[in-house]
């Protein structure tokens, strides 16, 4: 999988765990239980090498513009009139 930064058209070439991880960024998992859940049982990685690789990944992509970075869930602004 590909992707590119629309901020300043940076390209990157996902391997198997990032294309994982970039698919299972909904916005409300925590980039912990993606690994836990869905890098550690699918690739048989160390779960401390696995979180720290994706910290890395996520970090990178955030410093692009690719992905926000947040401590809380990122929930869908609402449409319905206050």
């Amino acid at each position: 999988m590909m992707i590119m930064s629309a901020v300043d058209s940076t390209f990157f070439t996902l391997n198997e765990v990032a294309t994982v991880i970039w698919q299972a960024a909904d916005g409300r998992t925590p980039l912990s239980d993606i690994v836990a859940r869905k890098i550690c049982p699918e690739f048989e990685v160390d779960p401390d090498q696995a979180g720290r690789d994706a910290e890395q990944f996520v970090s990178e992509l955030s410093q692009h513009g690719i992905l926000l970075v947040s401590e809380e869930p990122i929930l869908p602004a609402s449409t319905e009139a206050p």
